[in-house]
């Protein structure tokens, strides 16, 4: 082993190169894992700096210059683009999550011990009858003749250009029934 190591400090002397530490522009950051780089994984997804946030400047302080991704679905989009109020973003959050619950799978009972193995089908109907009626009691909430829009923003995720009555010179007609619908919904959940 001392062999190994001689021969590596000879390296680095003949290098021109010490035991210091390198200054900050030959400095290269491993490349963090962001997931696939698909284009149909990549939807959605925005890349944004993961740390600390400075209570003094409200900023992300981040020295390592680590970035991770997060999805974004369009209620966001949209409400950071203040085409939705906040109280149209909470109605449609509060539709979306009722959805998403719908979509996933059978419920575990965590409170007994693994050991026990026996099939408690009681408990997962139970579970997912929760999950339905809680999308049918958002869902009742949807305005009829908003409900093209609300659906296709808030389940699905898709852009209001999706939908054809709002493609080209449409598109501001588009957004001011968003917003109406947004605020519709929230008036019928009571937010």
């Amino acid at each position: 082993m001392a062999k190994a190591k001689a021969k590596a400090k000879r390296r680095r002397l003949q290098r021109g190169t010490r035991d210091y530490a390198k200054p900050k522009s030959q400095v290269s950051l491993a490349r963090w894992d962001q997931g696939a780089m698909g284009a149909a994984n990549r939807n959605g997804l925005v890349t944004e700096e993961r740390g600390e946030i400075d209570p003094a400047t409200g900023k992300t302080v981040n020295p390592n210059g680590v970035k991770g991704v997060r999805r974004v679905d369009m209620l966001e989009v949209y409400h950071k683009r203040e085409w939705i109020s906040k109280r149209g973003y909470t109605a449609g959050e509060r539709l979306r999550d009722a959805w998403e619950g719908t979509q996933r799978g059978k419920g575990a009972d965590y409170s007994m011990d693994r050991v026990d193995s026996t099939p408690k089908p009681d408990a997962t109907i139970d579970i997912q009858v929760d999950r339905m009626t809680r999308l049918v009691k958002a869902s009742k909430c949807i305005p009829q003749e908003y409900r093209p829009i609300i659906v296709t923003v808030a389940q699905d995720g898709n852009a209001i250009g999706s939908l054809p009555q709002y493609r080209g010179s449409n598109h501001k007609k588009g957004q001011v029934h968003l917003y109406d619908a947004f605020e519709a919904l929230a008036d019928a959940m009571g937010c």
